[in-house]
């Protein structure tokens, strides 16, 4: 298991403020999460494509060149917040083709997806969205893999757990996988262990989040669930480790901060999850 960041964790400092945060009046660019990235000594990072100028060539060259001279193992993650939009969208789809073509020529082998958010939640029957979504997938997959480029879902709060194994399993496609987050799959109801017991052989990636789960409502993904640092809140992130590690998971567990309650300071969140995450995953292993 490697230990990383996603830029997700510094969305305020990026210039997304989500609904009861408070701007902290920072603002990086990507360069100033790299250097960040290399100072906490991880060995990988995660890159939200909607903080990213990968249409300006060279902004990419310079992103594959930076990856390269601090040796991070990198993500490409696309799709924030609606990703395919259910399979509704035939310019969503385009764009998601773009970005692994950008993966391809950056050397960066996976890109996370996401096929919906919690706005889709229960919007239809999760079957019918599932229907809708499979010859999607399927075309991205295909794209993928003639460049040698694998994908992942995340569990992003727009289907049940057991509709994205589902997804998964009718795409059939061997470069798929999942990305498991810790913190949504809690959102729409699900036991965070059984979840992941579930994910854990597809599982390409981690999101690892904690909760604060005290005024949580469960199966409202778009209610209240204010993160904190790992350790510090109600997750059992040690049983995710261990039903990790009981499969053979060898890959890229990423810090992730999503709603930050008022008073936050996200740098020393993370700084303290990574501590957290380096101590269990040695633990773990």
């Amino acid at each position: 298991m490697r230990v990383g960041i996603d830029t997700y964790s510094y969305h305020r400092f990026f210039g997304e403020i989500r609904e009861g945060e408070e701007d902290p009046g920072t603002r990086w660019t990507t360069w100033d999460f790299l250097d960040r990235a290399v100072e906490l000594g991880v060995d990988g990072v995660s890159l939200e494509t909607c903080y990213l100028e990968l249409h300006d060539p060279t902004f990419r060259e310079r992103l594959a060149a930076s990856l390269g001279e601090a040796n991070l193992d990198a993500v490409l993650a696309w799709g924030h917040p609606g990703g395919l939009e259910m399979g509704t969208s035939d310019e969503r789809l385009e764009d998601l083709l773009r970005v692994i073509d950008f993966a391809a020529a950056m050397g960066v082998p996976l890109v996370r997806l996401v096929v919906g958010t919690f706005t889709h939640w229960e919007s239809e029957p999760p079957r019918v969205s599932v229907e809708r979504l499979v010859p999607r997938v399927r075309a991205a997959c295909r794209h993928a893999a003639e460049l040698g480029v694998r994908l992942s879902i995340e569990t992003h709060t727009a289907l049940p757990v057991a509709s994205l194994v589902e997804l998964v399993e009718r795409v059939g496609a061997p470069n798929l996988g999942v990305v498991l987050d810790t913190a949504n799959v809690v959102r729409v109801g699900s036991d965070l262990i059984e979840a992941t017991r579930l994910l854990a052989s597809s599982t390409a990636m981690v999101h690892m989040k904690d909760l604060d789960l005290s005024d949580a409502g469960f199966g409202d993904p778009g209610g209240w669930w204010p993160c904190t640092s790992l350790g510090a809140g109600d997750l059992d992130l040690q049983g995710v480790l261990a039903a990790l590690r009981s499969v053979g998971f060898g890959g890229l567990i990423c810090v992730e901060l999503a709603t930050l309650p008022p008073g936050s300071d996200e740098d020393r969140m993370v700084a303290e999850s990574v501590s957290w995450l380096r101590r269990s995953v040695r633990l773990a292993g």
